[in-house]
């Protein structure tokens, strides 16, 4: 079961979406939104794109086919980039 598989079925378990960030281990700009996130309490459900390749395709498919993390996805909603004040608008923070 991949981490992506696993995070759809930990967020069917609850009756909200999880937060879920399409990262690569080397990617700078992953490293800073997760540390935002952590400063802000938000939870969130990390997926390595190297290590996953479902996962990598469907963060490309959120952008047209060209891979770009970090890449957020809340229910239906996508942000591509790490843009704080988007992602608090999908948590509802």
């Amino acid at each position: 079961m991949s981490e992506l598989d696993r995070s759809d079925n930990d967020a069917c378990a609850q009756s909200q979406p999880t937060l879920i960030i399409y990262c690569r281990p080397w990617c700078g700009d992953c490293m800073r939104a997760k540390r935002w996130l952590e400063s802000e309490n938000i939870p969130y459900v990390e997926v390595d794109v190297d290590e996953d390749e479902d996962a990598r395709l469907r963060a490309e498919g959120h952008n047209f086919g060209r891979l770009h993390t970090p890449t957020f996805e809340f229910g239906e909603e996508v942000c591509v980039d790490f843009h704080p004040e988007i992602v608090k608008r999908m948590v509802g923070k």
